[in-house]
């Protein structure tokens, strides 16, 4: 890994925020007007726009002048979006920021403090607040066991989620990148389209000697699943199949071996514990089998690009044993909400 903070693009400025949008005008707008209102002002704004029919190019033109605006004709997904952001940002300090989300005024300056205190990180996770329940957690940054997840997600914002330390991966709705990590391990996965796609940039990352680092001063609200719903099916496809591929494509080889036939035989229980239908598990599922030759061959180009140690990676991920207690615990509970017609989303 190359460490330190690289000289800055000639002319350009040191941040380059990047957002992908799709028919998300009224929460981008809110999200912009937070971002004008930053303390840290080196800053370009990047808005790739996924072919919206709902005025977003004209209200960028209209009240945000300064914001870059990237159209694409069809929505190309959250991934394919973000990468072509990345492309055309001129900072050397990336941060990727979803367009639901509202910036505390010191966001960006948190945000960069550890990449400036620490020359071995290579990207920073912020402290991600539900917007609907500001006293609940959003995200932490991300974990990894069998599947992964958001830390923290629903619980109280307690003084734990206060604690700066290091994490496996940062949640790409509101995270910032030296732009010497994409450089050096490359973008965004577009065979996600989206979910999971910030995982697997994580992980690669790890495997390549770029540490992450969890920043609790840097907040943001987050309107969860303003875009794609948080009951949609296209959610739930998404959500399933690309757990699989992530799991296969990036997990060492030890819990492949130990653990693979439980995370193929998992999505069958979300119908139980996500009331996701069974003929979208089955679509997800098959959808998965479809692309497993390409996720073996993504998974020989990372394992062959990796410069640590394997030890470290599984050093930061999480016990399987974890998804299984959750899972056992929260059974009895799923089933009483089952019997009283109760739905529950991812």
């Amino acid at each position: 890994m190359s460490s330190g903070n690289r000289a800055r693009v000639t002319g350009g400025p040191r941040v380059s925020v990047v957002i992908p949008t799709w028919n998300g005008a009224a929460v981008l707008r809110a999200c912009l007007a937070t971002l004008a209102a930053q303390t840290f002002t080196d800053v370009e704004t990047i808005v790739v726009d996924n072919g919206s029919s709902d005025g977003t190019r004209a209200m960028l033109a209209a009240e945000f002048p300064a914001v870059r605006c990237v159209p694409l004709d069809t929505n190309r997904g959250f991934a394919a979006a973000t990468n072509v952001g990345l492309r055309a940002a001129r900072g050397d300090i990336l941060v990727c920021l979803n367009n639901d989300v509202e910036c505390e005024p010191g966001f960006l300056a948190a945000l960069l403090a550890p990449l400036d205190a620490r020359p071995d990180l290579g990207f920073v996770a912020a402290k991600m607040l539900n917007a609907h329940h500001p006293d609940l957690i959003d995200s932490a940054g991300d974990a990894m066991s069998l599947v992964p997840w958001n830390v923290g997600r629903g619980e109280p914002d307690a003084p734990a989620f206060n604690v700066p330390r290091e994490i496996l991966s940062a949640c790409a709705g509101a995270a910032a990148y030296r732009r010497v990590l994409f450089e050096t391990v490359g973008y965004f996965d577009e065979g996600y389209f989206a979910y999971f796609e910030d995982v697997d940039l994580g992980i690669r990352a790890q495997l390549q000697g770029f540490r992450c680092w969890y920043e609790p001063t840097a907040v943001v609200r987050h309107r969860f699943s303003a875009t794609a719903g948080a009951g949609s099916e296209f959610k739930a496809f998404m959500l399933t199949r690309n757990a699989l591929k992530l799991f296969f494509q990036t997990m060492p080889l030890r819990r492949i071996v130990l653990w693979g036939p439980v995370v193929l035989g998992w999505p069958w229980l979300d119908p139980i514990f996500f009331d996701r239908p069974l003929r979208v598990t089955a679509r997800a599922w098959l959808a998965f089998w479809g692309k497993l030759p390409e996720v073996l061959r993504e998974r020989r180009r990372i394992y062959r690009a990796r410069t640590v140690p394997v030890a470290r990676l599984l050093a930061l991920l999480e016990s399987p044993w974890i998804d299984l207690t959750r899972a056992w615990r929260a059974l009895p509970k799923r089933l009483g909400l089952l019997l009283r017609g109760q739905r529950a989303h991812a």
